[in-house]
């Protein structure tokens, strides 16, 4: 497709929400060796798309000429930033998520290096054509500043939410895919350094004017160890049982997190329900996807295959030994993206779980990083994802079997309609097999 279609317009404005979320300032490069690593820098990029691109035909975008006319703009990419919006633009040719450049100064390696990561504590939700605050946490700098959850948040920083919905829509994005887009944004920019100010402005669900000025905070709970080139996350998850339903909520896939997880569903037992909360995960290690589902069947299965640049792969599902067997719900929403699409796909497929809520991003290609020599590191995406029926999950999204939003009214009161929909379908369904049970055993006496 030729470089002026609107819709790579509007994803060049999305994957650039990599650098507005981020938000550093790049010192300029004054070392002498700077158009070389420069001239590199874009050679690996362009090079790597050009070699591992899953699609040979670059879904019509002629990549030659894409490099071509960014090589020739190199000269005023004087400073790492500028390089980086340069390379960023390229890649947003393709019209396709997992493709972006990270500044090495926002990315977390070590533990010295966590302050580069700081949280407000506030969860967003989509609510029609508006971003609302979804929940806040205890003693974050939202809980601090009185940001009431079901506020509209209209302005960040300046930016106001709105006119980036209309770029999007006239750009010819779906209402629901602007909005999924939108609130990825948005929550990125929710995080940034430690000791980073972030305005927030919008309107309370008494309608009444809410701003403030929030400084971000350490991240204190569990971090997810770094693997090669892809750095270090907060994470976060959640366990818990009452009354024969256990809830377990992931923040990102961590293989941290697998241990406490495994546990947990080890000491599920018959007759219990069981619901998967993905709701704002963005993914993370893809594997994990079919380690956690495995925790779930009693046959070897997969969670669908990948097309490669040459030839392609499965995710193969393999039982194991105690493996919960009982009826299972899945929550997602339009920040649930990547590996939370590979695995809601196909447990929804397989028909090992009903999923509440709302259609997920669809950003779900498998993507690996490299270090490039200005420092940055570069995602690229390496295939393309089909559920265990082929649907495509890019760009598509999964859809729930019962879709359930959450209006401000909800948040405002602390209803969790997706969840409290999903605990009476299990609710429902161990009832009719306790009651199928019973007659089974009255009928063998």
């Amino acid at each position: 497709m030729a470089a002026g279609n609107p819709r790579r317009a509007a994803l060049r404005l999305v994957l650039a929400g990599a650098i507005w979320a981020f938000g550093a300032a790049a010192v300029a490069a004054a070392e002498a060796d700077w158009p070389a690593r420069r001239e590199e820098s874009w050679r690996i990029v362009w090079s790597t798309v050009n070699e591992a691109y899953f699609d040979p035909t670059f879904g019509g975008v002629d990549w030659t000429s894409v490099g071509e006319r960014y090589r020739a703009r190199l000269d005023d990419a004087a400073d790492p930033a500028a390089l980086r919006a340069l390379l960023q633009a390229m890649l947003g040719e393709l019209g396709r998520t997992h493709f972006q450049i990270v500044p090495r100064e926002a990315a977390v390696f070590s533990p010295a290096e966590r302050d580069r990561v700081g949280v407000l504590g506030a969860a967003l939700a989509a609510d029609g054509e508006k971003v609302r605050v979804a929940a806040v946490a205890a003693d974050s700098p939202s809980a601090a500043a009185g940001l009431p959850p079901g506020t509209e948040v209209q302005e960040i920083d300046g930016v106001r939410l709105a006119d980036v919905r209309a770029k999007l829509a006239a750009s010819g994005f779906d209402p629901a895919r602007a909005m999924r887009q939108l609130l990825a944004l948005a929550g990125a920019r929710l995080q940034a350094p430690v000791g980073t100010k972030v305005r927030i402005a919008g309107v309370t669900p008494a309608g009444e004017p809410w701003q403030a000025e929030l400084a971000c905070a350490p991240h204190r709970g569990e971090w997810a160890e770094p693997i090669g080139n892809y750095p270090s996350l907060p994470l976060e998850w959640e366990t818990r049982s009452a009354d024969g339903i256990a809830y377990l909520r992931l923040s990102v896939f961590a293989p941290a997190a697998m241990r406490p997880l495994r546990t947990f569903l080890r000491g599920l037992k018959a007759g219990d329900g069981l619901i998967i909360d993905l709701r704002g995960n963005p993914g993370g290690v893809t594997a994990m996807a079919p380690g956690l589902a495995g925790w779930l069947v009693d046959r070897e299965t997969s969670l669908g295959s990948v097309r490669l640049r040459r030839g392609g792969m499965g995710y193969p599902v393999y039982p194991q030994e105690g493996a919960f067997l009982g009826p299972v719900a899945l929550l997602i929403d339009g920040g649930s993206a990547s590996t939370s699409e590979i695995l809601a796909a196909g447990l929804k497929d397989l028909g090992r779980a009903r999923l509440f809520g709302e259609r997920s991003a669809g950003a779900a290609l498998p993507s690996l990083f490299k270090t490039l020599p200005n420092g940055d590191l570069f995602q690229y995406a390496i295939g393309d994802i089909r559920s265990p029926r082929g649907q495509s999950i890019e760009g598509a999204g999964v859809a729930p079997d019962e879709p359930v939003g959450r209006t401000a009214a909800d948040l405002a009161g602390g209803v969790d309609a997706p969840l409290e929909a999903a605990t009476a379908w299990l609710r429902g369904r161990l009832r009719n097999e306790n009651r199928e049970t019973k007659r089974e055993g009255g009928n063998g006496s």
